[in-house]
């Protein structure tokens, strides 16, 4: 990837990818809550590349990426995944390989897909569910996006959180809904926590 031109104005996304990154940073112990603060703090009064640059410099060279995270890192093929849990509860985080097709079939069970550090196979993903009393959780990276226009609903809700983003991978949400849920959103931040 290129670098940026240190001229450019940081737009909100990457001033946030750049505190994520900090974050990163910390929860690693690289930085003390003292060096967080003061880095985040300067981090929303720079306006170009050229000013955040040296933020990051003493930090490995992941840290020190300056595009928005979450971009998506295409790896080569994955097989499809089938997710068919009764009574349970699944979970896919970390730098797991995101396929091209995943389909979801859960009673009265919980399935997360994180995809905040994923590999992504593919630039278009297709989610089909057939959910009954169970919740589905796709939680995204800042760049991705999720449609959901072909879910058929009985008594469930589907609530995206993830219209709209650009560059990234994008999420084609179908199938069955009876009386569950299906939440896409993308990560939640206090202080150093994410989940």
């Amino acid at each position: 990837m290129p670098e940026p031109d240190p001229n450019v104005r940081l737009s909100n996304a990457e001033r946030e990818a750049l505190i994520a990154r900090l974050q990163a940073a910390t929860e690693e112990g690289r930085l003390d809550l003292d060096e967080f603060a003061e880095r985040s703090r300067e981090v929303y009064e720079a306006k170009t590349y050229a000013e955040v640059e040296r933020l990051l410099t003493d930090l490995p060279a992941e840290d020190r990426a300056l595009a928005v995270p979450g971009r998506a890192k295409v790896g080569g093929n994955a097989p499809d995944l089938e997710l068919n849990p009764s009574h349970s509860h699944v979970k896919r985080q970390g730098e797991w390989r995101v396929p091209a097709r995943i389909k979801a079939k859960a009673a009265h069970s919980a399935i997360t897909l994180d995809c905040r550090t994923a590999v992504f196979t593919a630039a278009d993903i297709d989610l089909d569910v057939d959910l009954r009393h169970s919740k589905i959780t796709l939680i995204l990276p800042p760049n991705a996006s999720a449609i959901d226009e072909g879910v058929e609903l009985h008594g469930g809700a589907v609530v995206n959180r993830c219209h709209s983003a650009s560059g990234g991978p994008r999420f084609h949400i179908s199938g069955k809904n009876a009386w569950s849920k299906v939440v896409v959103r993308r990560e939640r931040r206090f202080l150093w926590w994410r989940w």
